[in-house]
């Protein structure tokens, strides 16, 4: 009988060993997007420096094409804080757990990396709506 190792082929001899397969790259994922996400820090604080420029002189009586861009960026500066660390820890914990690492979960695992990246767009098309022209 052949061992575990060895396949059989159709006349009943035994192959060479299967190629043991390199992991898949479960830390890919998590780990680019955590080292990426950094480096979006400077610019999406420049994005906020203009937000905050812009709604200055924004006071109840503002115009609603510019208090809508603004509550954009509101919304994604407040996302920022709760959403982004949570996507990053659900796309680490995708890929430490050892079940939870098999090629069916990359896409959840893709997913959660992309929402962490969710509030720094928000941030960034709030202040470029804010240079819409208007009619």
């Amino acid at each position: 009988m052949p061992s575990r190792h060895h396949r059989l082929r159709p006349a009943g001899r035994t192959a060479a060993p299967a190629p043991r397969r390199l992991p898949v790259g479960r830390w890919a994922v998590p780990a680019a997007a955590t080292a990426l996400l950094p480096n979006l820090a400077p610019v999406v604080g420049g994005l906020l420096w203009v937000a905050l420029l812009a709604g200055t002189g924004c006071d109840e009586g503002c115009d609603p094409a510019v208090r809508a861009p603004l509550g954009v960026v509101t919304l994604g500066y407040s996302l920022s804080l709760t959403l982004t660390p949570a996507a990053l820890a659900l796309c680490w914990l995708l890929a430490v757990r050892r079940s939870w690492s098999t090629a069916r979960w990359a896409a959840a695992r893709w997913a959660a990396a992309g929402l962490a990246y969710v509030p720094p767009a928000m941030i960034a098309l709030g202040v470029m709506l804010l240079f819409v022209p208007r009619p």
